[in-house]
């Protein structure tokens, strides 16, 4: 079972605090399927902690966590406000201060503390899954760059986490994005940070998630193991390369011209035609992985 709480309660804070300004208004939400969907759902909902955490108190958990500060709770006014110079998303994390932080500063939260009692297991396995997506995220990092001495990861990398699964309206979503890879004229454009941005996305929602999966069903006899013909199936859509040809194909696609002001940032996520609200999303990057498989 996952947490024993209702849905109305996991989306009940969602407007206590925003990333975006009081007068921008809301974008409706654009629903995606890809033909994998169900394959993950216990991993990207069921058994998944971050979803009934807000956006912009896991940025802040995130800022301030340290192995320092890991057991002090956190009690700061919330900063709703971030840039590409704020100084803790370049700090550093490894695969023990990320299991840290999920222990000591995620599951210490009133919404999830308050579960905590009778979901012990559901707990475990979130922590077997996101754990396995931080390794297998350096992993396949350490491949896209070519590098054999250990892709760093730093909190900025962990970013597309809260934004894909905690709670957040869809123009805060876009909003922190906007904000943190904009350039100095206040204009968005390509770059190299936010292409790391968005393989990141895809792959956590691909191999990752993958890679993930099997390992929870290894390590809990209770969750079914995927067939070989589904994980080869999966496989087919979620290696390296098909993310990095995804990278490519957004920015292809998304810049169709040098640079964007935010409303004209704002307006690609609206359009509801050709929305990229697609990459906030674990089953529209899927959905996209599987249009653009190479």
């Amino acid at each position: 079972m996952g947490l024993n709480i209702c849905c109305e309660k996991r989306f009940a804070k969602t407007e206590i605090y925003s990333l975006a300004p009081p007068n921008e208004r809301e974008i409706s939400p654009i629903r995606f399927t890809s033909p994998n969907d169900s394959f993950f759902e216990d991993i990207e909902t069921k058994y998944n902690v971050f979803t009934y955490i807000q956006l912009v108190e896991f940025l802040n958990l995130l800022e301030n966590y340290s192995i320092e500060t890991a057991t002090l709770t956190f009690t700061g006014k919330m900063r709703t406000d971030f840039s590409k110079n704020v100084p803790f998303l370049s700090a550093t994390m490894n695969v023990d201060e990320f299991q840290s932080f999920l222990e000591n500063k995620i599951f210490k939260t009133s919404e999830i503390n308050a579960l905590s009692e009778n979901n012990e297991e559901m707990l475990s396995r979130f922590k077997t899954a996101f754990i396995e997506i931080f390794g297998s995220l350096e992993l396949k990092l350490n491949q896209h760059y070519n590098q054999n001495n250990g892709e760093t990861i730093t909190k900025k990398t962990l970013i597309p986490i809260g934004v894909i699964f905690c709670i957040s309206s869809i123009v805060g979503k876009i909003k922190l994005i906007f904000d943190l890879y904009k350039n100095d004229n206040n204009m968005f454009v390509k770059s190299d940070d936010f292409d790391k941005y968005l393989i990141s996305s895809f792959l956590i929602c691909s191999y990752c998630m993958i890679s993930s999966r099997r390992k929870v069903s290894n390590s809990h006899s209770n969750v079914p193991k995927m067939s070989n013909s589904d994980m080869i199936k999966c496989l087919k859509v979620s290696e390296l390369k098909d993310s990095q040809n995804l990278v490519k194909v957004f920015n292809e696609t998304f810049f169709d011209k040098e640079e964007l002001s935010w409303s004209e940032f704002r307006d690609k996520f609206e359009d509801k035609e050709n929305s990229f609200q697609w990459i906030l999303s674990p089953k529209g990057i899927r959905k996209k992985l599987e249009e653009h498989n190479v």
